[in-house]
């Protein structure tokens, strides 16, 4: 029992030190945290129904469990390739498309909740209701544009 134990928690540690590796590592992956985190802000200024904030964490996580795929198969590739291969451009083209693929989905499903349902009205009514909000809001953009830009980068 105490091995199986150990060997789950050995395997949490190599999840989370692989999701470590993308958030510092990989530029895309950093925007589609950020956009998750204004969706949710916005999903709860909205109202959004218990339902509708479960289906914007599937689109969060669909979207980001793709990009993380993408970047398990373009690390591959470029370890194997020695030079410019066609198969190994494919095939990253190809995994980069799955994860266009996923976030235009999640949009469409962010259209339906914030458009069809009225979540955004109801956000932007919050928004002019409580300027305090509205400030909070911008003086987290300089964050978030550092954090998708600037955040492991090598000094």
């Amino acid at each position: 029992m105490g091995k199986n134990i150990r060997k789950l928690h050995e395997s949490f540690q190599h999840a989370l030190r692989g999701l470590g590796l993308c958030i510092q590592g990989e530029r895309n992956f950093r925007v589609h945290m950020v956009a998750a985190f204004y969706v949710t802000v916005f999903a709860l200024m909205g109202r959004a129904n218990a339902a509708e904030g479960a289906i914007l964490c599937l689109c969060f996580g669909l979207t980001m469990g793709a990009e993380l795929m993408n970047t398990a198969i373009e690390r591959l590739c470029d370890r194997q390739a020695s030079g410019y291969d066609g198969f190994v451009r494919n095939a990253k083209d190809i995994a980069a498309a799955g994860v266009f693929v996923c976030a235009v989905a999640c949009v469409a499903v962010g259209v339906c909740i914030f458009l069809g349902e009225g979540v955004l009205w109801t956000a932007v009514q919050f928004l002019l209701a409580h300027l305090w909000a509205v400030m909070a809001l911008l003086v987290t953009v300089p964050a978030a544009l550092w954090f998708i830009f600037h955040y492991g980068r090598i000094q």
